[in-house]
């Protein structure tokens, strides 16, 4: 048992230091994100992120006490919680090395990361999005002009995203083309090689890759795009030898960790879980970016 617990061990720390950089494309949406176990077919509201009008101060009734008002928000419904894992019999768990469990959390936790950009990205579709640039190009040769003509098109009178407040997502294929022409030490360097966003590009907040697009990408501002995540966890303790929530430092996703040992076979299963949901918010703060001349 000594050595599966020190395997449990290395396992968690991975998944600690993996998770900021498979989650930093949260930071593009409005989020609600907290440890609260919830059940199923629950929803929370998700106040959006939008900006405030500016004007003149008013000496005469204080300008300092603001209005009172209810932020708009998306209502983000959870449905079953996602979990994934993997067994290992008594043997393996006596003879497997450390490299093991750091790869499974850090190919685990990428696999976590996954869904919750799979519930974003489901969303990015014409029928919630009407705004589109077209022709974009194909991504072979898609490079950093292109993500010029993207940030002009979508300041347009038409579209009238801000490029200062927006994010540009890209799809694998036209993100590393982009990453590929790009000089790293001036353009995004580390952040950009190690954790694909490339930040202040051409204006964009940043640029970065979500995978499961299957359009070229889109530009969104906070308000587009709500997403919520919950802990989840078994209601008792003791069939389990661990069970221990791991959050995310920079977006305060929470995932349970779960050991489960099978008596009966004497295996150990080793899970990572966590409940998240997303909705569309602002349906005018998001700009689909089509490859072809039409968005048919």
């Amino acid at each position: 048992m000594a050595s599966t617990f020190a395997g449990h061990e290395i396992y968690a720390r991975k998944v600690l230091k993996c998770l900021p950089a498979q989650l930093n494309f949260l930071a593009a949406f409005s989020t609600d994100i907290s440890g609260e176990v919830v059940g199923p077919a629950k929803s929370v509201e998700v106040p959006l992120v939008e900006m405030d009008a500016a004007g003149a101060f008013n000496r005469a009734n204080n300008n300092f006490a603001r209005p009172n008002g209810t932020p708009k928000s998306a209502t983000v419904a959870f449905g079953d919680p996602i979990i994934t894992g993997f067994s290992v019999t008594a043997d393996q768990a006596s003879k497997i090395e450390k490299r093991f469990w750091e790869g499974k959390a850090e190919l685990n936790v990428t696999s976590v990361a996954a869904s919750c950009q799979t519930a974003v990205t489901n969303l990015v579709t014409k029928a919630n999005f009407e705004k589109a640039v077209v022709n974009v190009g194909n991504a072979a040769s898609f490079v950093k002009s292109g993500v010029a003509k993207i940030a002009a098109a979508v300041e347009s009178a038409t579209n009238k995203l801000r490029v200062k407040f927006s994010t540009l997502a890209l799809s694998g294929e036209y993100f590393y083309s982009l990453l590929g022409g790009l000089d790293a030490n001036v353009y995004g360097g580390r952040e950009a090689i190690l954790n694909a966003s490339i930040p202040g590009l051409y204006g964009f907040r940043k640029v970065m890759l979500v995978h499961g697009l299957d359009i070229p990408g889109f530009v969104c501002e906070p308000s587009a795009l709500a997403f919520a995540g919950r802990g989840f966890r078994p209601a008792d303790d003791r069939p389990y030898t661990a069970v221990r929530d791991i959050k995310d430092p920079e977006t305060g996703l929470t995932l349970t960790l779960v050991e489960y040992p099978d008596g009966p076979s004497g295996d150990l299963s080793e899970s990572v879980t966590c409940r998240i949901g997303a909705a569309v918010g602002d349906s005018g703060a998001l700009v689909r970016l089509v490859a072809g001349g039409s968005d048919d």
